[in-house]
Formats: structure tokens, sequence, C-alpha cells
């Protein structure tokens, strides 16, 4: 059975900016950063992606240790849940250009960015009225 991996984008918004990607746990509020080749993977976990055969490619086009670290770096995601492992994906990630030099593929959390996030009065909506009524506990 082949394993693939596929980003989990309902819990981790994200957005690629000047070569990192930026996630938010919509659960957390942590901010994740993902940066060296890990934007690429990522780019390919959006879509699915069988986890060897991506190992693989990492290898042959950066080398061995290339590859170990995308492994470690897939795991990471994994335990992190920012991806899930299935056994199918839908439409695989096509050919999708690396660059031209390589640098470890790099997982990032921020929590300080967790409580700032709480910090928005967003928070303290009533639940049944919503936005812009704040809760009665929150009010002052």
């Amino acid at each position: 059975m082949t394993d693939y991996l596929i980003a989990n984008t309902t819990r981790y918004p994200h957005e690629t900016i000047d070569g990192e990607t930026l996630l938010i746990d919509s659960e957390t509020g942590h901010l994740l950063l993902i940066s060296g080749i890990g934007p690429s993977i990522w780019d390919r976990l959006v879509a699915g992606v069988a986890a060897e055969p991506l190992i693989a490619e990492v290898s042959v086009l950066f080398g061995a240790e290339a590859g170990t670290a995308c492994r470690a770096f897939l795991d990471a995601l994994a335990d992190a849940q920012v991806v899930v492992r299935t056994e199918s994906v839908s439409s695989p990630a096509s050919a999708l250009a690396w660059p031209a030099a390589y640098a470890p593929p790099v997982l990032e959390r921020f929590d300080d960015i967790a409580n700032i996030i709480a910090m928005d009065p967003i928070h303290d909506v009533d639940q049944t009225a919503g936005w812009p009524r704040q809760r009665r506990d929150a009010a002052g």
C-alpha cells in the first residue's frame, strides 16, 4: 500500500511569501513557518503526494542527506497534524519546479502569536448574536 500525504488545509490556512510558507493553526492560533526546500515540498502536499516517491525525487536531485531530511520533515509535519496520511489522493501533484539550490526543509513553530490572536476582540463575541456583540462576561 502506498503511503500518501495531503496537507491539512482546513486546519492550517497557508500562504507562501518570499520563499517561505506561513501556516496558522486555526485551532490553537500557533504560527508555523516552513523554509528551505520546505515550500516546494508543501506545494506538492497541498495536492497530495506519495511519500516514498517524493523522498526518492529529493534524494536524486539533492543527495541522500536531503532525502533523509525530507523524510524527517514529512514526519514532523505528520506529527504536528499539518499533513494527514491517506490511502489515495484524487489528483496527485503534477510536476512542479524545485529550487536551484538546496537548503534543508525547516518547520518552525511560534507560540507567542497565539496569545496575540487570543487578544483579538472577535474572540469575545456572543456566540448567539455574533460580531460585534461582546459576550456578557467579556463586557467591561
